[in-house]
């Protein structure tokens, strides 16, 4: 269901932006998705399609683009691509990539 909401923000997101632009129709929708953002893809196609119904979205293409988690250890710096790559300062890890959904690009008419 996180799904929903994802898609509701992005599709007002885009819409809004082709306002802007004076778009008459959206043709195509490039998203990054983080790894560990838990964001499924085919449940954003699936709302997507029914949000957009009636929009000049309606029949968009959605791609996808995933982009791996990268974790920063807050005391000596060193990035690791996972909890299990970090160094052995034992001081956590802050995660500074990999969670994020970011429209990329929107291709309109």
């Amino acid at each position: 269901m996180h799904e929903l909401a994802v898609t509701r923000a992005m599709l007002d997101q885009v819409l809004d932006e082709a306002q802007r632009r004076s778009a008459r129709r959206v043709l195509h929708i490039s998203l990054v998705v983080g790894e560990a953002a838990s964001v499924v893809p085919d449940c954003v196609r699936f709302y997507f399609d029914i949000l957009s119904e009636g929009t000049i979205a309606q029949g968009a293409e959605i791609s996808f683009q995933r982009t791996p988690i990268r974790i920063r250890c807050p005391k000596c710096g060193r990035e690791a691509a996972g909890i299990e790559d970090l160094c052995g300062c034992n001081a956590g890890g802050e995660v500074i990539s990999g969670t994020e959904m970011v429209i990329e690009s929107i291709d309109i008419e």
